[in-house]
């Protein structure tokens, strides 16, 4: 079983890669989505984990066909969205334009407006990593926050193969031909700051694991636990916190939601202490992503069954109330 998984990841990363780049993106994307119920009608763990997964989010009926139905939508999501990994050299301003709109850009350029930088705080949801693409080759400058392969490779050594930590590298190399800088998130945020002061883009995936300072906040009708430091890093900076979804249609097409700048919470008013206010602040991009979690729950729930498993597995936990 492990020879035939090494070998499936070889003929991914090559010559699969090499059909999808030849590909129009809308056949690529047509592809993937057939990939993805083919996948779907196969029983395996990553299916039965999503499936899992959904009992997790409020509204969603305590029915095994409705979970399993969701779990399939998912695996759809996720086959589309990795697929897309694949196309990330051959973008272009072009290309990324035809891939992926942008719904409420003037929100961005208003909070950019302001000097002092903007952080875009996304979750994983969606396929949060063409926000990248979206906003890099729109012309902004953007820096990201960004866990590369190599940290992640030390820090899961339960990776099942040689073949499965080179993944990750490969992801990471494709990762890094996005018009962006990433700052590694396990390392000094000094590169972080001067983005900000600079008055640029930091993207941050708030919902991530790590993070020396945690903010236990309500999230999916729960109480999640949440790195505090991009807000703690809000609050030094004066920087607006723009949130923003990437949205999938049903033909694959994307189209980037940003939102208005949040109204944020400040140290030292009404005696608020900085954790405090960064806690508040962690709370509503939480609440934010909550509400988009339960009107589309296929969207996040690949990562929201990685995080429970990785909390099986004994890391650190995302919920924190009993049952979870």
């Amino acid at each position: 079983m492990q020879t035939l998984r090494d070998a499936l990841v070889w003929v991914y990363w090559h010559p699969f890669k090499r059909l999808v780049q030849a590909l129009p993106p809308q056949t690529a994307r047509a592809l993937a989505r057939l990939l993805g119920r083919l996948m779907g009608r196969v029983p395996n763990a990553r299916l039965a984990g999503m499936a899992e997964a959904a009992r997790f989010v409020p509204g969603v009926p305590d029915d095994p066909a409705v979970r399993l139905s969701l779990a399939r939508a998912a695996l759809v999501e996720f086959c589309q969205t990795d697929l897309e990994v694949l196309l990330f050299p051959t973008l272009t301003p072009a290309r990324t334009a035809a891939l992926v709109g942008i719904e409420g850009r003037e929100h961005l350029d208003a909070a950019l407006a302001g000097g002092r930088g903007v952080m875009l705080a996304f979750g994983h949801y969606g396929a949060n990593q063409m926000i990248m693409a979206a906003i890099g080759h729109a012309g902004y400058r953007m820096c990201q926050l960004s866990a590369p392969a190599t940290v992640l490779n030390e820090k899961l050594p339960e990776a099942r193969s040689a073949a499965v930590r080179r993944t990750r590298e490969l992801r990471w190399a494709h990762e890094q031909t996005l018009p962006v800088s990433h700052i590694d998130v396990f390392g000094s945020l000094k590169a972080a700051f001067t983005c900000l002061r600079g008055g640029h883009v930091l993207g941050v995936a708030v919902d991530g694991g790590g993070g020396e300072k945690q903010a236990v906040v309500p999230f999916l009708g729960r109480t999640a636990s949440f790195p505090l430091g991009p807000m703690l890093l809000a609050g030094k900076t004066g920087c607006a916190v723009v949130p923003c979804f990437m949205e999938r249609a049903p033909n694959g097409r994307l189209t980037l939601r940003i939102e208005p700048a949040l109204p944020l919470a400040v140290a030292g008013e009404g005696g608020l202490a900085p954790e405090q206010a960064a806690t508040a602040n962690t709370a509503a991009v939480a609440a934010r992503l909550s509400a988009a979690i339960i009107a589309h729950p296929s969207r996040y729930l690949y990562f929201l069954a990685f995080r429970l498993h990785m909390a099986a597995c004994g890391h650190d936990a995302f919920f924190v109330d009993a049952g979870a």
